[in-house]
């Protein structure tokens, strides 16, 4: 139903006994009208729109903002709106990570979790420049018939694609940097009417949401950063030490758990071995093929492990707690020449990355513009490895090629800010751990931190953490909230059935034993 204005006003008039704050949210939304529209629809697209109500729209800019002349490009937009009639005018930006991940796609998979915050504000999703709907930089990516190829020939054939790419956007890439983000998200949060607005981000949005807190203060009101990764992590710099606490950090959970030990050992010694012996097939020319029941839909595929993909495994496992709790029983089993497990764990795991659908490119600019050049040549020549994934050197023959982007002088100094901020952390995460949200809020005077021992790569979704941040979004402050239900927030038994193990093996025990299973699956 529609409300005329003389409607619309005396009703603001009944319920506030006031005309300005009504009149401000008839102007914020008449402004945004001229670019937002209700979202396909089922007929459209075959699916409803995420929520009722959904908005979606783009805000057309200049690919160099100062070059009048240049080109446009569309920056895509979609707004959940708040439940309440009467929003709050601050809403809630989210802001993918990768760098290159669509934040419109990640709306999908998170907006239930903000579902607190979206009680009385808007929720804003905005693809970054060079990815999802906004002119998204794409590289030609490797084909599946690829991917049976000896490692070597996969990384030559890896570096022509993306010397390829580099030639494709060598006029555009410079204007796909943070920078660039920060200056369109301002953007759109005017043409949307807001004056101010709350800001979360994940992993590489946390530097996105930083970044916006520096260079527009006044219009920040709080901002809450899940995997802090500040431009000083410098990736891949840290990635090799990270990703190896993170399984170390695995491997001693299951030392300290009976079932675990006995069942499985020290899953650190045992993916070595792996790896020698998958080095050893590949030297004698004799590549490993794994046949295995897809965990989805139970047919039967083929899977090549390389020592490449199975350190890759590794690493991408330990983003998900879902998967790192698979790790111990996937590498012992592999240890002993069963890789069925390992293969079903690389199938989830390409389905994550697919979630993702980075965009390429967009990825390169940052990482080779903002990250890169904080690299010296020893960090390059001392560099180690984890499990054999050299990932600095790996990065380096791309960043050589990759076009350059001029960066204000002060774009790498620790950013200092007193708007209010909480930031998250998992012990498990193999890329952004608790080091790095430490390092950003000695700089933050207003900053909460907060670590989940059982937590991963992202805890937004975790335990009580939703409600946490919808609380800390209400009063812009963490002053008085209790927080230690983040301590509930335990790794996952690493042995399938070990709760229910301890919960009947004793019928006098039931009890603690119940209380050990509650914290164990807190998700």
């Amino acid at each position: 139903m529609k409300i005329s204005w003389p409607a619309y006003g005396m009703l603001c008039l009944l319920l506030f006994g006031f005309l300005p704050a009504c009149s401000e949210k008839i102007d914020r939304q008449s402004t945004a009208i001229s670019i937002l529209e209700p979202c396909p629809g089922f007929v459209e697209t075959g699916k409803p729109p995420l929520v009722y109500g959904a908005e979606c729209g783009e805000l057309i800019l200049k690919e160099n903002p100062a070059d009048a002349n240049s080109k446009d490009i569309s920056v895509a937009i979609l707004r959940l709106p708040a439940i309440s009639p009467v929003a709050d005018a601050d809403p809630l930006f989210l802001i993918q990570g990768g760098p290159g991940g669509s934040s419109i796609e990640m709306a999908n998979q998170i907006h239930s979790f903000f579902a607190d915050v979206r009680k009385n504000r808007d929720l804003i999703f905005v693809d970054q420049r060079g990815t999802g709907k906004s002119n998204p930089l794409r590289c030609e990516q490797a084909t599946p018939e690829d991917l049976k190829l000896p490692e070597s020939e996969q990384t030559e054939k890896y570096l022509r694609l993306m010397k390829s790419c580099a030639e494709k956007y060598q006029h555009n890439a410079a204007f796909y940097t943070t920078i660039h983000a920060v200056q369109d998200l301002d953007a759109v949060r005017s043409a949307l009417g807001y004056e101010k607005i709350n800001l979360w981000g994940g992993s590489y949005g946390t530097r996105v949401a930083l970044e916006y807190a520096r260079r527009y203060p006044q219009q920040a009101r709080t901002i809450i950063l899940d995997g802090v990764a500040p431009v000083s992590i410098a990736l891949p710099k840290y990635f090799a030490r990270d990703a190896m606490a993170a399984l170390v950090a695995v491997n001693n959970e299951c030392l300290a758990q009976t079932d675990c030990a006995a069942e499985f050992g020290d899953i650190v010694q045992k993916a070595e071995t792996v790896l020698q012996r998958l080095n050893d097939l590949q030297g004698e020319g004799e590549p490993l093929e794994v046949r295995y029941e897809h965990p989805r839909n139970q047919q039967t595929e083929s899977f090549h492990l390389t020592p490449r993909t199975f350190s890759s495994l590794l690493f991408m496992s330990l983003y998900s707690r879902d998967l790192t709790v698979l790790l111990p029983r996937a590498i012992s089993f592999a240890e002993k020449e069963d890789y069925r497990l390992l293969a079903a764990l690389s199938a989830l795991s390409a389905e994550q990355a697919q979630f993702m659908n980075i965009a390429e490119a967009m990825r390169y600019s940052v990482i080779c513009n903002e990250d890169w050049p904080q690299l010296s040549a020893s960090d390059i020549e001392q560099s180690i490895p984890f499990f054999g994934i050299p990932f600095v050197k790996d990065i380096q023959p791309i960043c050589a090629l990759w076009p350059k982007a001029e960066l204000p002088a002060d774009y790498w100094v620790p950013i200092k800010s007193d708007v209010p901020a909480l930031l998250l952390s998992g012990k498990h995460d193999p890329v952004t751990p608790d080091v790095w949200a430490q390092t950003v809020a000695a700089h933050l005077s207003n900053a909460t931190s907060l670590s989940a021992a059982g937590g991963n790569h992202s805890v937004s979704s975790e335990g009580c953490v939703p409600q946490l941040i919808a609380q800390f979004i209400e009063r812009a402050s963490m002053q008085n909230v209790k927080a230690d239900c983040v301590e509930k927030i335990k790794p996952l038994p690493l042995v399938l059935g070990a709760n229910k193990k301890k919960s009947s093996s004793s019928a006098t025990d039931s009890s603690s034993s119940s209380n050990v299973s509650s914290a164990g699956s807190e998700k």
